[in-house]
């Protein structure tokens, strides 16, 4: 896995602090024997797929060191109806963003700490997204 340079989840950028990702691309293609006893090869369309994981990630915006969104709104979009999210990353500061439409297929998280002075809490977490 790699650090994640930018990260945007619906057009809300998320704090790239310590996120870990990895993409992969499906290839859907499918072998077709013609009559004249041919093969042929048609390909759909691929399908892109990201995984991220973070390590101590806070709660809210305000604990983020860049004021990104954070657990709290990954969350939302985990759980909101209809699941269809606009992704949009880049793994290299000077690359080509790439963007597609997905949804969150897999989501867990883990609690670290709770900070009874600043009312955060820090979460182990890790999510999917798949091309729509």
């Amino acid at each position: 896995m790699a650090y994640v340079k930018f990260l945007s989840l619906d057009g809300q950028e998320l704090t790239v602090g310590g996120a870990k990702f990895s993409s992969s691309e499906t290839i859907n293609a499918s072998n077709v024997e013609t009559s004249a006893g041919r093969q042929k090869r048609f390909f759909s369309r691929n399908k892109k797929s990201l995984q991220v994981q973070y390590n101590y990630i806070p709660s809210g915006e305000s604990h983020a060191f860049d004021s990104r969104k954070a657990r709290d709104y990954i969350y939302s979009l985990a759980t909101k109806s209809p699941p269809k999210i606009l992704v949009n990353y880049r793994d290299d500061p000077n690359g080509v963003d790439v963007e597609f439409y997905g949804f969150i297929d897999q989501y867990s998280e883990t609690i670290l700490r709770r900070d009874p002075v600043s009312q955060c809490i820090y979460y182990n977490l890790s999510f999917s997204v798949e091309e729509a």
